[in-house]
């Protein structure tokens, strides 16, 4: 009998797919060390990329992502959520016109990509917009024809030249509301250059099936029609800072290494720079060393790692789990007991 609904399709004979893309240059970002050391080590297993491109896009080597399995339960299942950032080539004030920077080695922005000026600390808050148009032009700047996305955002900002635009984890539709930004913390790399090569052509865009209309990538499983990515990151590594994708003030701060211009990521320190020199405790990020009146709750909020003593009754807890599942965080905190 014959099929009357075949999504997946049919062709009785040989088709060839053919894509093409540009290198626009080479360098090797990570810096080569003698001796053992632990860097480029894999998970046994790698995760589904939550937020790729929106169309065909290129993430280099020494690109930081989070590496995010699910906590509480055996099913680990990892999700993968890249730092994209955008550098903006020039001041703006109350626009909805940015320029950002554009050239082989810098991310590409995408119409619906949700962005925020990068916050003081990562995972933190700031206003979003939605991307609404991207033109790639030349901008006189300072003088000089410099080449840059121009971007079109869905409400006025004021933005310092230099900034960097990270991505907000939502965006609520005709406003400007407050959110978080999408990377809640750093501890994997792209060990290489990896290509996002699937475009409207193979994921349907606009079309509609079965209630879900197409668009270039997917996120859940009820998105059957768009392309989805499978990673496995490393999970440490050491970079020429000056090589890799422009990094905002709340990465940096999480540099690892103490060399001048060489960038580390530790996986096993949940990114946070202790060194030698370090006098007391309090000069570790206050996130990391926190105390109060009473106990900690779901709603105290802490990166991984992080301890918190009750100024009432000594008692000392450890921040072991964020669910990220619901619209607000929820923070599992257990006691340690001191013997």
């Amino acid at each position: 009998m014959p099929i009357q609904n075949n999504p997946i399709g049919h062709f009785r004979g040989l088709g060839l797919i053919q894509k093409k893309g540009d290198i626009g240059g080479y360098r090797n970002v990570f810096v080569n060390l003698v001796g053992n050391h632990d860097d480029l080590v894999y998970p046994h297993f790698g995760g589904k990329v939550m937020n790729p491109p929106k169309g065909r896009a290129k993430m280099f080597a020494g690109d930081l992502l989070e590496y995010r399995p699910k906590t509480g339960s055996d099913k680990l299942d990892p999700e993968i959520y890249i730092l994209r950032t955008f550098k903006v080539a020039d001041a703006v004030s109350n626009t909805t016109t940015v320029y950002i920077e554009r050239d082989e080695f810098k991310h590409k922005p995408f119409v619906g990509d949700v962005l925020m000026v990068a916050p003081d600390v990562i995972g933190g808050e700031g206003t979003a917009v939605k991307v609404t148009a991207v033109t790639a032009t030349t901008a006189t700047i300072g003088g000089n024809a410099t080449n840059v996305w121009q971007l079109t955002i869905s409400a006025s900002l004021t933005i310092e030249k230099g900034a960097i635009l990270v991505e907000a984890e939502s965006f609520s539709e005709g406003t400007s509301a407050t959110k978080k930004m999408l990377v809640k913390a750093i501890n994997g790399v792209f060990d290489c250059d990896t290509d996002f090569i699937e475009d409207e052509n193979i994921s349907d865009v606009g079309v509609t099936r079965d209630g879900v209309t197409g668009e270039i990538t997917a996120v859940t499983d009820a998105d059957f029609y768009k392309a989805r990515y499978q990673y496995t990151p490393a999970l440490g590594g050491l970079m020429w800072l000056h090589k890799m994708s422009p990094m905002p003030q709340c990465v940096l701060d999480l540099n690892m290494c103490n060399i001048p211009g060489w960038y580390h990521v530790n996986w096993q320190l949940n990114g946070k720079k202790v060194n030698a020199g370090v006098e007391a405790a309090a000069d570790v990020k206050s996130e990391y060393f926190m105390h109060g009146a009473a106990d900690p709750t779901t709603a105290t909020a802490a990166p991984v790692g992080a301890v918190y003593i009750s100024d009432t009754d000594g008692g000392i807890f450890h921040c072991v789990a964020i669910d990220n599942s619901g619209d607000t965080p929820s923070y599992t905190w257990s006691e340690v007991t001191v013997s």
